[in-house]
């Protein structure tokens, strides 16, 4: 059995693959190996100091969560993180040896969302109810 193959009659198949060979060798090594690209995720927010997006974890939205909306470099991520992102303090911030990170809180004038804002009449009511919980604890 004589194996033969024309190159010539199929030069544009043979060059496709070898493209699509380096294509993929060129994506694996930059999206797994070095981890460059930006991820968008959820990070924590307080409502009473921030001006937070408000999630819901069921349809019935009996349960809200407050969140911000936090964009990084997946590298820049892992180096401070490592595989536990979610239990990772430095996640939700900006760090300075940051490459590229964006925080973005809700802002109800732009955001067709709904927005947890605190008002000042709501920060008069809970530094009062701390001050009335720190005369409790003092009377104890």
């Amino acid at each position: 059995m004589v194996f033969n193959i024309n190159f010539r009659e199929y030069f544009f198949y043979y060059f496709l693959l070898v493209i699509i060979i380096i294509t993929g060798a060129f994506s694996y090594y930059r999206f797994v190996v070095q981890h460059d690209y930006i991820v968008y995720y959820e990070g924590e927010c307080d409502p009473n100091v921030q001006s937070c997006f408000v999630g819901c974890e069921d349809d019935e939205c009996i349960n809200e969560y407050y969140y911000l909306e936090v964009q990084k470099y997946a590298s820049d991520l892992l180096k401070v993180c490592g595989n536990y992102i979610t239990d990772c303090a430095e996640a939700n911030i900006c760090l300075p040896t940051d490459q590229e990170c964006t925080i973005t809180y809700c802002d109800p004038e732009i955001d067709d969302v709904d927005c947890a804002v605190s008002t000042p009449d709501q920060e008069a009511s809970l530094s009062s109810d701390a001050d009335v919980l720190l005369e409790e604890d003092n009377i104890e």
